[in-house]
């Protein structure tokens, strides 16, 4: 088991894991990801390690809560503790060579998938920019890439009381595109990298291609098993079929089939959101000291 060394609450439903987990400590290079089991009746979810040390034997996850599974470890979880399973690295790193000038975007917590990559990029000699685009509560790593690349942008949006969440959302990705258009009629870039949301990452695409800039986006279909065995992360890239944990999870935003990879990702929200609420309730009960 992978004992907690370090748990911390770093932005609005965004927790910062410490893991002690050396075997993936030693080997994981920037743009692969991990499978990890919290509990023993709980589900696999990939997560992206976000900094590391080979040394000392440890991994930093950045976790969101947007799930059962997740909401459970935010709650549950203790410094002290242990996962009961850390399978990894998996996916292939990301591409490493002088791209040039590039523009790598994180929306929400895709940022802290953008962290690693866009460092190594900046240490290997590129001139890098990242753009976090989120809510306001919800900003992390703005210190870290300060001092990772050239430049990082920050663009936060507010909260609207008064509004559902998938609305407030859609406030999130109008900003992110006029950002986007923005900074490319400012500056001529070589590559814009994206990880986030798949809708957002169509919408930033449909931007990128009026420039004609190439784009490389991570793509986030559901995963199960992250090894090529269950096909539950298939995506259509360049009309065939591939597997996002074994053939990417970096792809050619150019050949992604954009409206098959968002009609599949949306499922199983249905199931998601029930099982979430129902946790929620159970946390809820328990806390006020009823019977879970």
């Amino acid at each position: 088991m992978y004992r907690i060394l370090e748990k911390k609450e770093i932005a609005m439903r965004n927790t910062w894991y410490k893991v002690h987990a050396p075997h993936v400590a030693k080997k994981v290079k920037p743009g692969q990801f991990v499978i990890v089991r919290a509990f023993s009746n709980g589900e696999r979810i990939p997560l992206t390690p976000v900094m590391w040390d080979e040394e000392e034997g440890w991994i930093v996850l950045i976790v969101f809560t947007r799930g059962k599974t997740t909401a459970r470890m935010a709650a549950e979880l203790r410094e002290g503790d242990h996962i009961l399973n850390v399978a990894g690295p998996l996916g292939n790193p990301a591409e490493m060579k002088k791209f040039g000038k590039i523009l790598a975007i994180g929306a929400y917590t895709g940022i802290v998938e953008v962290y690693p990559i866009a460092k190594a990029w900046q240490e290997l000699g590129n001139d890098v920019t990242t753009l976090h685009v989120t809510f306001e509560p919800m900003v992390v790593l703005k210190e870290e890439l300060e001092k990772a690349v050239s430049r990082h942008v920050v663009e936060t949006v507010p909260i609207d009381p008064d509004l559902d969440f998938p609305t407030n959302m859609k406030n999130v990705t109008k900003r992110l595109v006029e950002k986007v258009r923005e900074m490319l009629e400012e500056d001529d870039y070589d590559l814009v990298f994206m990880v986030g949301p798949s809708g957002d990452q169509k919408a930033v695409f449909d931007v990128v291609k009026e420039f004609g800039v190439p784009m490389k986006a991570d793509l986030h279909p559901i995963m199960v098993d992250g090894t090529g065995m269950c096909g539950a992360c298939r995506v259509t890239v360049g009309g065939e079929v591939k597997f996002a944990c074994i053939d990417g999870p970096e792809f050619d935003a150019y050949q992604v089939d954009w409206d098959v990879l968002i009609a599949r990702s949306g499922y199983y929200t249905d199931m998601e959101k029930r099982a979430f609420e129902e946790y929620m309730k159970l946390f809820e009960q328990a806390t006020r000291g009823g019977e879970q």
